[in-house]
């Protein structure tokens, strides 16, 4: 049976516990609706939905996007059919799925879609920062002066992580204007210039997610990222969470070296999706 929510605070009401048993496994579901900035607040055009049986919740899904998330805890494949149902039969448009699979593989099938496979994430965990060396240079907190540079190079990390999905150039000056006013949003600088970006994604209750990890090609190879992550990382664990978490490109062995130096270690597997 599948059970529709109408705002993330009633999602979240029924399905927390559940996401939480898997906590950073399901860390994109549960900071994604912790996000929102007035969670009582019907969000038109999302989606919140869970399949249950009489012992409880098995599968749930969410779309705020183009994309749903799915997350599941059995190899019981018709919980996640009847996600898929949901989604087919009322003709929501989904451009791919994203989740572990065989969650999204079970979905894409049911749903009726030939999947491509854009990606396959990892998806990582840090209780304690490694000491590396430093690079030259020191770590800020982004303010409203960096809002046009880290909206443009915020539009070029989008545009080369998906550019299946594009968001508009306002979209992303909204995110970037909010994700500062927050306090989210950090910098490397050297000699007076930024040389690199990174933030803090989300939130769920015991841990922050970085992401937005951006150097423009000209400051690359000069270990700017990997200070930021790292600082950034350590200011996570000292403001109360317990761990952060971060995703990265399976196919990418340079970037997923630096972050375990850094300490995060991979514990999940996730697949991007997106439909033919």
């Amino acid at each position: 049976m599948i059970v529709e929510y109408k705002t993330p605070q009633l999602f979240l009401a029924d399905n927390e516990f559940f996401l939480e048993k898997r906590e950073m496994e399901n860390n994109l579901i549960l900071g994604i609706c912790n996000g929102f900035a007035d969670k009582t607040k019907v969000q038109e055009g999302c989606v919140f939905i869970s399949a249950v049986d009489g012992s409880g919740i098995k599968a749930a899904s969410i779309k705020t996007a183009a994309k749903a998330i799915i997350a599941g805890e059995t190899t019981d494949n018709r919980y996640t059919k009847e996600l898929a149902d949901y989604y087919r039969e009322r003709d929501i448009g989904l451009k791919g799925v994203f989740g572990e699979d065989p969650y999204v593989s079970w979905f894409s099938f049911f749903y009726g879609k030939q999947p491509a496979i854009d990606m396959t994430l990892l998806v990582h965990r840090l209780t304690a920062v490694n000491k590396l060396p430093v690079a030259p240079g020191r770590f800020e907190m982004a303010n409203y002066k960096d809002v046009d540079l880290v909206t443009a190079w915020s539009m070029v990390f989008e545009e080369e992580k998906d550019p299946a999905v594009r968001k508009s150039k306002d979209q992303v000056l909204k995110a970037t204007q909010d994700k500062i006013a927050a306090g989210d949003v950090f910098q490397w600088t050297n000699q007076g210039a930024i040389v690199s970006i990174a933030a803090i994604n989300r939130r769920t209750k015991n841990a922050g997610i970085v992401g937005l990890v951006y150097t423009p090609e000209e400051h690359r190879r000069q270990g700017y990222a990997t200070s930021l992550v790292q600082r950034l990382s350590a200011h996570i664990l000292q403001n109360g969470f317990k761990y952060c978490g971060l995703f990265t490109d399976k196919a990418n062995p340079t970037s997923n070296h630096i972050y375990q130096k850094i300490g995060y270690e991979p514990i999940a597997e996730y697949l991007d999706i997106s439909y033919k």
